[in-house]
């Protein structure tokens, strides 16, 4: 009688078990956000702060505290991935009623994939003639038994002739010979260890035709000795050891202009 009434408790336990699994023990792997990621650019010469709204087709006026992009900068957003409404506006009094189909920067529908890296680079001659490049971005693979960082570049200067990239010191176009407007390139792979001579890398932008020089960007060395590596442009003190950034040309060629050619860095994975 005894062991009959064991078994009897032994499986009432079993069937409390299976109607309240909440009090059972989770083996399973936790489920992982679903996201893309979304960098956003701002290369609009004369703009103001601007904001991108993402997967809404509410009015700017209900974001007018959210995150803002300077000119000349960027941000990283992770939109939940499929058919995004985005849109973007100058964070002014001008703009803080407008919808998303009248913005006066962008509007499209984006298909952003779960998983996938996007660029978008906001440019465009001013804010009365704005323009965009879309980009799904393709991360190098980065050699684990060398210290390197992928580099590309992007002309987002409008109305600018064809440009050529080289390293200081080397022949003209040795990085890339012809760069036209919203041209980009792909990322390429540069060591980045105490084999850099001066521990940096300078980068020379010429007009492709004339070979004349019309800006340079560089990245400085940050460490010592065999501990060297490149500084993360947005936060020189973070290294871009197996990194990727992205250097981008904008602003215009004309010396007299209120935005000046310019160069940047923007920080990818």
């Amino acid at each position: 009688m005894i062991h009959l009434r064991y078994l009897q408790y032994c499986l009432l336990i079993m069937i409390a078990a299976i109607m309240h699994p909440g009090c059972a023990k989770t083996t399973g792997v936790p489920s992982v956000p679903r996201s893309a990621a979304l960098t956003v650019v701002n290369a609009v010469p004369n703009s103001v702060n601007i904001v991108p709204v993402i997967n809404t087709s509410s009015a700017i006026m209900y974001f007018s505290n959210a995150q803002s992009i300077g000119y000349g900068n960027f941000w990283e957003y992770s939109p939940s991935g499929g058919n995004d409404t985005v849109y973007a506006v100058q964070q002014n009094s001008d703009t803080l009623n407008i919808g998303p189909k009248s913005a006066g920067l962008f509007y499209n529908i984006l298909d952003l994939k779960v998983g996938g890296i996007y660029s978008l680079f906001l440019t465009g001659a001013d804010t009365s003639s704005p323009d965009y490049l879309l980009t799904t971005d393709s991360l190098p693979y980065q050699v684990p038994a060398d210290s390197t960082v992928g580099i590309r570049f992007v002309n987002l200067s409008t109305g600018s002739s064809p440009m050529s990239i080289n390293l200081e010191g080397s022949p003209n176009g040795s990085e890339v010979s012809n760069l036209p407007y919203k041209g980009i390139t792909g990322f390429k792979n540069y060591l980045c260890n105490s084999t850099l001579t001066n521990g940096s890398y300078t980068f020379v932008i010429r007009d492709a035709a004339t070979g004349d020089s019309l800006i340079a960007y560089t990245l400085f060395g940050i460490g010592s000795g065999n501990g060297i590596g490149l500084g993360d442009p947005t936060n020189p003190s973070n290294s871009l050891i197996f990194r990727n950034i992205t250097i981008a040309v904008y602003g215009s060629e004309n010396l007299m202009s209120n935005s000046p050619l310019n160069a940047m860095g923007i920080d990818n994975y």
